[in-house]
């Protein structure tokens, strides 16, 4: 239960604007305004009072405020004059500054994320690969950058999706150096786009998915993107796009486990392998820090309810 602080407004001057930012904690539509409370970075909230009907104002997201102190009957209110979503204003890292008050979040920012990601993508030679990749990450990248990778199987916290893309394109380095024959281009493609796709399925707010991610999945929502990105650019017929659709619509392995196709080339292959390890080691590191040393974790969903042991051993 998130404490209101009652004497926030009695130093704040009537008719003065102010800037807040905070999550939006409750909204309540009353007949003139909406109502809503907003969870400051203190962690206490604050009402605020929003004449506007027609704005859409998104509960659990962190919004940026300009209001105007006003008072009625002797009672001091604030008036939200402008709102904006914070990622829409600020810089990436001082937009995971402020989820971090909200939110578990990635291990790094979101920023440097990114910038990291952007080295591998820059590793890409073969032209319509780089094009390509680089037109969809463009497109989505706030998103991509920010949202999690799920909703509790494996890196469910902000940036998490990033995160895991980045983690895979980190290890793909050692299979890439000892096996030659496999493809740089293909693969860094392929992990950078494998899961970037799910910025349409998850509503991650409400923790639902949406009509086009229980109909489709992330997989077609993939395939679909590549293939209109590569009308856009003329690339429709290339082998290149051709292998990079299998690579996405492949990367679950099994047609069990929700992939369309089987890996039938080696890029393909690995793209799964290394999903599935980053996957299920990440989510076994994070159970292994909350358990202590000479105990069994809990039954980790991602790695068929097993419980795993913490040996009790030094350095």
């Amino acid at each position: 239960m998130c404490k209101i602080k009652k004497n926030f407004l009695e130093k704040k001057k009537i008719g003065k604007k102010y800037s807040l930012i905070g999550k939006i904690f409750h909204i309540n539509k009353g007949d003139n305004f909406y109502n809503i409370d907003l969870l400051l970075p203190e962690q206490f909230t604050i009402n605020i009072k929003i004449e506007d009907f027609s704005e859409v104002i998104l509960k659990e997201r962190i919004y940026f405020f300009e209001v105007i102190c006003s008072i009625e009957k002797e009672k001091k209110f604030f008036i939200s004059k402008k709102n904006i979503l914070i990622e829409d204003i600020l810089s990436l890292e001082k937009v995971f500054k402020f989820y971090s008050y909200f939110f578990t979040c990635s291990p790094i920012s979101f920023a440097l994320i990114g910038k990291k990601i952007e080295i591998f993508l820059s590793f890409i030679k073969n032209k319509i690969l780089f094009k390509l990749t680089a037109n969809l990450y463009n497109k989505n990248k706030i998103k991509f950058l920010i949202s999690p990778a799920a909703f509790k199987m494996h890196h469910a916290y902000y940036g998490g999706l990033s995160y895991h893309t980045l983690s895979m394109l980190e290890i793909a380095q050692f299979f890439l150096k000892k096996y030659s024959y496999l493809n740089p281009d293909l693969l860094y493609a392929g992990i950078i786009l494998h899961d970037m796709a799910k910025v349409q399925e998850f509503n991650f707010e409400q923790k639902i998915y949406n009509k086009e991610g229980i109909l489709l999945g992330h997989l077609i929502l993939g395939v679909n993107n590549i293939h209109e990105e590569a009308l856009n650019l003329g690339y429709h017929n290339k082998e290149e796009i051709l292998l990079l659709k299998h690579l996405l619509i492949s990367h679950h392995g099994l047609l069990e486990y929700g992939s369309a196709k089987k890996p039938q080339i080696a890029e393909a292959l690995l793209l799964w392998f290394l999903d599935d390890i980053d996957s299920k080691i990440n989510s076994l590191g994070e159970m292994l820090d909350v358990t202590q040393k000479g105990c069994f974790t809990e039954p980790l969903n991602v790695l068929l309810k097993k419980c795993f042991y913490k040996p009790n051993l030094f350095k």
